[in-house]
């Protein structure tokens, strides 16, 4: 099949090579559609209980994510030449396109009583910008009286301020909000230069923006370093520009595949997909290298172009399937977790992975059957000293050190399950932000000044019309609102009852002492205020209760404590509180909210990667087993990159690295990679078997004339994935430089630890003495081809 397959190519290599062009140049079209994606991705599943609560509270009261925050922390705003200056920066925030409304001290409104008419109406407290500090001292005065506002827009003991600007959702999900974005920070940055008050930024529009902005950079970032990094290496082990050359194409053509098939597929590009077009480049080169590789060993043994490039595909085509069929495995698997962001990476990069391939054992055979036959500068690293001493030296090792290997392997594992157990499962909702970040040192403004800014919605269903007017419902919500206000990592409540205890205040001429529910006999009178609309009253009612007066939202705002504590919180002090307050009524409450669904997200993300992680570890086995026939073989196949894995994880664990959706994707990742360098070692080991029965001298040709391209391509692929610690990325940082540990890892257990089991556990008896083997090796290298002068 192979060899008609090679024919094949080699026969119709123009018309094949015309129609790669053309469709790469197609799907490169297509490539240039393709969008990024503005709108959060939940990792819930949508047939999710919670996620159906969340949806639908969306769908009843808007988004709970829509504010956009500014926090100010000097005593010189409240100064009136600096505050005028805050006034008019008020003002222009609020002419941005996309904006819906401003809030902030000097646009504040109070309410007010009017006894004659029996009716409540408001009015600005700033009619105008103010032009003397008297007249903003007393309307400041105003504002501190008003218990509604205290927590919310000022802190009552530092005097720390905030700005909510609430982003209208056209804005809040497309790619007008990147547009949006850049505005009000450069309107925030001309007010902190001119006035030297420092701005604080906040809220989930504004990190959303900054990651996306962010992805967008660093899509075409590692893009090109990627593909430089790559090719600086093959260029150093090739020491030619030509095989680095038609790597290059190959991974272009590659790249505007992937791209092109996201279009077809109509995905958009997330902080996931978008390491997918640098981590195809990295998963092309070793294609590239074997195959570039193996053309050169035959040409050196046959002396013949074509006879090499057919055996190129003859003899490694189809192991190089089985390597890109468990390469894609490692990725497939996410399809099947159920978890839209996760599903559309695995899809499409295992698709793509397999189309590499093709490109591939395409287009490394066309481009060579054009070339003139190699030189023998082209070939003189296979003739490497270095390198041949150091497969000598692994040689000696399999063959004299075994016992010893073993008892290294089982003490790295031993120590890595004990730092396993060090493992915890945390992420925060900036998770993927540095430290060093500005985002994250402003969320710590506004944790440390108003505990916080992150979404917590609490939804009470009274299970009927009007049962919010139910007697004694309202003060049960008050006593709920109080008592989870008093924790450290949960602010100040709002909802229609702290609406109720500002108009109660209202009511006793702003008496302070009167924010409170009213009482059965005052609430007789506030009726007849209540009963008369006043202005925006009604866009207050739709935002805090539903339509038939049936079910009512509180809005928290919460610490980004990480997924741990916030599990913590909500388990242990929120749902007991809820359930002893409401334990004799018929009303419910439900916990929502981005925060929630971002703990319950983060757990089924973590339990759906280490499912997928094992169902690749068996299909990683079902791909061998039609490679292997052998139970032991396949066994021995997936010791040596299970070990790698172990150690990975027992280092996040000395390390306090914690398990997260972004170094748990690792796992999967490395196994479908890693285990390339095994097939091709087992493949070339079971060749070798048909020519000559002794195991172990099969194993010894198989360290030499593999351990060349395993070596290049785990150097490559090392590089490549440490690209991405240059990231801005906690995610991406994880995912480079713990790829890349646990290759290396992977790189000295199949060089080793494979070679000493398939010695071991071979059933055939020794035929020489081990310092026979070690002669034999080192007459075989004396006696091996070297490129000639006329070649």
């Amino acid at each position: 099949m192979w060899s008609k397959f090679a024919d094949f190519i080699l026969k119709y290599r123009l018309p094949i090579l015309i129609i790669v062009i053309i469709s790469t140049v197609g799907m490169g079209f297509l490539a240039t559609k393709v969008t990024l994606k503005y709108e959060y991705t939940p990792v819930v599943p949508e047939t999710d209980s919670d996620m159906i609560l969340f949806r639908n509270f969306k769908k009843t009261f808007g988004e709970d994510g829509n504010v956009f925050a500014l926090g100010f922390h000097d005593k010189k705003i409240y100064e009136i030449g600096v505050f005028q200056k805050y006034y008019q920066f008020c003002q222009e925030l609020g002419k941005i396109e996309g904006v819906n409304q401003v809030l902030s001290l000097a646009a504040l409104k109070e309410i007010m009583k009017d006894d004659s008419l029996k009716r409540f109406y408001s009015r600005p407290i700033f009619n105008q910008m103010p032009t003397t500090q008297a007249e903003l001292d007393k309307n400041l005065a105003v504002i501190r009286n008003i218990k509604l506002y205290e927590g919310q827009l000022f802190n009552k003991n530092n005097l720390a301020t905030l700005v909510g600007i609430t982003i209208e959702k056209d804005y809040l999900n497309s790619a007008k909000r990147l547009a949006l974005t850049p505005k009000i920070i450069a309107l925030a940055e001309k007010f902190e230069k001119e006035t030297g008050v420092k701005v604080h930024f906040g809220g989930l529009p504004y990190v959303r923006s900054i990651v996306t902005g962010k992805v967008k950079n660093e899509l075409q970032l590692f893009l090109f370093i990627s593909i430089a990094v790559t090719c600086v290496v093959m260029l150093i082990f090739f020491r030619s520009w030509q095989p680095v050359l038609i790597a290059f194409l190959v991974i272009v053509a590659a790249v505007l595949w992937s791209l092109g098939t996201m279009d077809l597929l109509n995905y958009q590009i997330t902080a996931l997909t978008g390491l997918m077009p640098p981590i195809l480049v990295v998963i092309a080169v070793p294609n590239c290298i074997y195959l570039i590789n193996k053309y050169q060993q035959e040409y050196l043994d046959y002396q013949d172009k074509n006879i090499a490039l057919k055996n190129v595909i003859v003899k490694i085509g189809f192991v190089t399937v089985i390597v890109n069929v468990t390469t894609a495995i490692g990725f497939i698997v996410f399809v099947f977790g159920n978890v839209e962001i996760l599903s559309e990476f695995g899809l499409v990069i295992s698709l793509n992975t397999c189309i590499t391939f093709v490109l591939s054992i395409l287009l490394i055979p066309i481009f060579y059957s054009y070339l003139p036959a190699p030189n023998t500068k082209s070939v003189e690293h296979l003739e490497f000293k270095y390198m041949k001493k150091i497969l000598e030296f692994l040689v000696r090792l399999s063959l004299k050190r075994r016992k010893t290997i073993y008892a290294v392997n089982i003490i790295a594992v031993i120590i890595s399950i004990g730092g396993m157990f060090l493992l915890k499962p945390l992420a925060y909702l900036v998770d993927d932000l540095p430290e060093t970040s500005g985002v994250r040192s402003d969320l710590k403004f506004f944790e440390s000044n108003f505990k916080g800014i992150m979404p917590l919605e609490l939804v009470v269903d009274t299970k009927r019309p009007k049962g919010l007017r139910k007697k004694g419902l309202l003060p049960k919500i008050d006593s709920l609102e109080k008592r989870l206000a008093r924790l450290p990592e949960i602010g100040k409540p709002l909802s229609i009852v702290d609406y109720l205890k500002s108009i109660n205040q209202v009511y006793f001429n702003g008496d302070s002492a009167f924010y409170a529910l009213p009482d059965a006999r005052n609430f007789v009178f506030l009726e007849k205020y209540i009963s008369k609309p006043v202005d925006g009253q009604d866009n207050i009612s739709r935002f805090f209760v539903d339509s038939l007066e049936q079910k009512m939202r509180i809005s928290f705002k919460v610490a980004d404590v990480g997924s741990i504590e916030m599990a913590k919180l909500i388990n242990t002090q929120v749902r007991p509180a809820i359930d002893e307050i409401f334990k004799n009524t018929d009303a419910t409450v439900s916990i929502t909210g981005t925060s929630a669904i971002f703990v319950k997200g983060n757990k089924y993300l973590i339990d759906s990667l280490l499912s997928g992680m094992l169902m690749a570890i068996f299909l990683v086995a079902i791909a061998h087993a039609f490679l292997f026939t052998n139970l032991k073989i396949i066994i021995i196949s997936l010791i040596p990159n299970i070990i790698p894995m172990l150690v990975t994880a027992g280092l996040m664990g000395f390390l306090g690295i914690p398990l997260k959706p972004s170094t748990m994707i690792i796992f999967s990742i490395v196994l479908g990679i890693a285990v390339d360098n095994t097939v091709h070692f087992l493949a070339h080991y079971r060749m070798q078997l048909d020519e000559d029965t002794d195991h172990i001298h099969a194993v010894m040709v198989s360290i030499r004339e593999t351990g060349f391209s395993m070596i290049y391509t785990s150097v490559v692929l090392f590089a490549g994935f440490a690209t991405f610690i240059a990231s801005e990325f906690g995610g991406t940082i994880a995912l480079g430089s713990l790829t890349s540990i646990t290759l290396f890892v992977a790189l000295l257990t199949n060089l080793t630890i494979l070679p000493a089991l398939l010695i071991s556990f071979d059933e055939q008896k020794p035929k020489k003495t081990e310092d026979e083997y070690i002669e034999q090796n080192e007459q075989e290298i004396q006696n091996e081809h070297t490129p000639k002068e006329n070649l």
